[in-house]
């Protein structure tokens, strides 16, 4: 045997002896208890010989305090409540790793801004997320790093790792299943995975810490500060709006122009320098995002165009938020800088009615298609 294996099974023996808080480690501590005092009381020293030089003879102890009979029958009572309560410890382990064994985590990881494979989200899990992990990577890379040359051949292993995801689900119960998703993946393609994930419960979400270049949780504290809005009443009573989402950076009207012909509804965080590592913060503008949608809705807003400038993890909380039945029709916009218009493609998403998302290209504005 090993002598790691060795180390291993004594420090977890003296780790449930000295900490399990069970009830069989406490039976197996009183029966120790109980047999130590017994066999105790009977317990004698005796010494013969000299003692500083001078002839003598040593007794201490104290034999025969507990007559024989009572002593072996403690001692078998003791000794029978020592092996059960193992035995139950044994069981109730066993039953442990057996529930553990029946825990998977599905690790949802999207690709696609860069060309190589990076640090798996997978390894990033961390160990507090109990189960066997199972990796359902999304490639949306095409050969050339950053850019994206036919958005429409990406649908396709979007809607595949969904239809996966549900085969993988069946025969689960669902108190055992967690889903864990991070990536790094063009904006209509982060929030098309959001809209297909927001009937999965509690997903864990994690972004990429570009700072320290690792995954990591949204673990970080609430700086309470919430999106400001504006354009609402401006927009009056059209049938189209822009949404202008700005987390990260700020949407600039200018870029707008190149694109969009419709009055803009703004949502701008007054600090894009502020965490988002924080799912209590995200959930709050998530809240904000839906609650705007809402009014639109209520204004008679028949199609949103909506454009994002934020980090992956608030555009795929966003993306959960949004009502599939009850709210209008979406695009969602992909922001190209060196070209024009701005705006080059979107995503119509699969709400309102709309079955298949499909690729929609940017629209010209009034003013541009004038002015050409």
């Amino acid at each position: 045997m090993r002598w790691d294996t060795v180390d291993f099974v004594i420090r977890s023996a003296a780790g449930w002896f000295f900490r399990a808080r069970n009830a069989e480690s406490w039976i197996f501590r009183g029966a120790v208890t109980v047999l130590i005092a017994i066999h105790g009381a009977n317990w004698v020293f005796k010494y013969s010989g000299p003692i500083w030089g001078t002839a003598g003879s040593v007794e201490i102890g104290t034999g025969g305090a507990v007559p024989n009979g009572i002593l072996w029958a403690v001692t078998v009572v003791c000794a029978l409540l020592m092996i059960g309560s193992a035995v139950w410890a044994w069981m109730r382990y066993a039953n442990e790793q057996k529930r553990l064994s029946r825990k998977k985590v599905f690790v949802i990881e999207g690709r696609g801004l860069r060309d190589d494979d990076g640090s798996p989200l997978k390894a990033a899990v961390p160990d507090s997320i109990v189960g066997a992990r199972v990796d359902l990577v999304m490639d949306l890379r095409q050969r050339k790093d950053g850019v994206i040359v036919d958005p429409g051949d990406l649908l396709q292993p979007v809607a595949g790792m969904k239809t996966l995801f549900h085969q993988l689900q069946k025969g689960n119960d669902r108190s055992d299943l967690t889903t864990v998703y991070g990536g790094l993946t063009a904006v209509p393609f982060t929030f098309l995975t959001g809209v297909l994930l927001d009937d999965e419960g509690g997903v864990v979400v994690m972004d990429w810490d570009r700072g320290a270049s690792r995954w990591r949780l949204l673990d970080g504290p609430d700086d309470g500060l919430r999106f400001e809005v504006t354009g609402i009443d401006e927009a009056g009573s059209a049938r189209e709006v822009v949404l202008a989402v700005s987390v990260s950076y700020t949407v600039k009207s200018e870029d707008l122009a190149t694109t969009f012909a419709h009055p803009v509804v703004r949502m701008m965080l007054p600090d894009l320098q502020s965490s988002h590592w924080s799912q209590v913060k995200q959930s709050a503008l998530a809240d904000q995002f839906l609650g705007v949608l809402k009014q639109l809705d209520a204004a008679g807003v028949e199609r949103i165009h909506l454009v994002l400038a934020a980090q992956n993890s608030a555009v795929f909380n966003l993306a959960r938020r949004y009502d599939k039945r009850n709210l209008p029709n979406l695009v969602v916009y992909q922001f190209e800088r060196g070209q024009n218009p701005k705006y080059p493609w979107g995503i119509e998403m699969p709400v309102a009615g709309v079955v298949t998302a499909r690729v929609v290209h940017g629209i010209v504005s009034e003013a541009q298609s004038q002015g050409g």
